[in-house]
């Protein structure tokens, strides 16, 4: 999809951060795009912005770590509240009271905690391939240490500090085919790993050693099931049925507590939005057009109806 210039870009400085933001469009709601990690910036939402704001003020920005915000190497910068609290000062920045949020992976997670702390500023969230407490990790994934030394460079023992720092290429090409598991997905990887050369292993690690971040994400399941439960605003789910980043157990999971409409995109890898740009956008527009705009701004601020089908759907 072609690239469409922003209709005002600009920064917003916390705390000696500098975040880098970009607004395309003008309809109503607006919509806000998170970012997932500081190994890729807010090209991941390539596909995504020029269509949605052929309908609706678009707002996306780049991670502190990448793009064109700083890259500071104290993991303190990188704290879970700091990455919320950048996402509510871009929103002010760009004059969005309300939004709806589509966040994946990380992002999935820290739209969550924006509808349920800040549930003023959210009218509904999609969470996509979403990081999540509740649910199953990939036993894969919790074989190796990310602090220690290892003997082996093999598979998921690439998610280290110390191989980061012998073969960073060869690590974010490892983790972007992890990412993009679905057939011809090569120029899919190629970005990916262009986007990740923009950072460095130093950011990455300041990043996994924050307070409250992944891999240190201590939320025990009931704070969890009682943050998911105190959400008011639709939500939208979707997950991949080949998602080898994040469970697909870790969305099921989240549906039950929720009761929020769950779709499983057959086939699909962690990044569904960026791998079948069409049908998530279509998806996306739908759920706005379904969920958020008959109830306007002054909806009652009940439970989440289901949106559009049975609570679990397959695409």
């Amino acid at each position: 999809m072609a690239i469409l210039p922003p209709d005002r870009a600009g920064y917003v400085v916390r705390g000696g951060v500098r975040v880098h933001y970009t607004i395309y469009g003008s309809g109503a709601p607006p919509v806000v795009f998170l970012p997932p990690w500081a190994v890729v910036h807010s090209r991941i939402w390539k596909s995504q912005i020029p269509y949605v704001a052929r309908r609706h003020r678009v707002v996306a920005f780049d991670p502190r770590g990448n793009g064109r915000s700083d890259r500071p190497v104290d993991p303190e910068a990188y704290a879970e509240a700091e990455l919320i609290q950048d996402t509510l000062a871009v929103m002010d920045a760009a004059e969005v009271g309300r939004a709806v949020l589509v966040g994946f992976s990380q992002g999935g997670w820290h739209a969550a905690l924006l509808a349920a702390r800040h549930p003023e500023r959210v009218l509904g969230a999609v969470l996509a391939g979403a990081v999540s407490p509740l649910g199953r990790p990939l036993p894969e994934r919790t074989v190796y240490s990310f602090e220690d030394p290892l003997p082996t460079d093999e598979g998921w023992a690439k998610y280290n500090r110390h191989y980061w720092q012998r073969d960073y290429r060869g690590f974010l090409e490892f983790f972007m085919a992890k990412i993009f598991t679905e057939p011809h997905s090569t120029k899919h990887i190629e970005d990916g790993v262009q986007w990740g050369l923009e950072t460095t292993p130093e950011v990455l690690t300041a990043t996994l050693r924050a307070p409250g971040q992944l891999p240190h994400l201590r939320v025990h399941p009931d704070e969890a099931r009682e943050l998911y439960r105190s959400i008011r605003c639709p939500l939208l789910l979707v997950h991949g049925s080949q998602d080898a980043l994040v469970s697909w157990s870790r969305a099921a999971a989240t549906a039950e507590v929720t009761g929020a409409p769950f779709v499983t995109v057959a086939g699909g890898g962690h990044h569904v939005f960026g791998r079948d740009p069409v049908r998530m956008n279509l998806l996306l527009t739908a759920f706005i057009e379904e969920q958020i705009l008959p109830a306007g701004d002054d909806r009652p601020r009940g439970r989440p109806v289901v949106y559009g089908a049975p609570t679990r759907r397959i695409l």
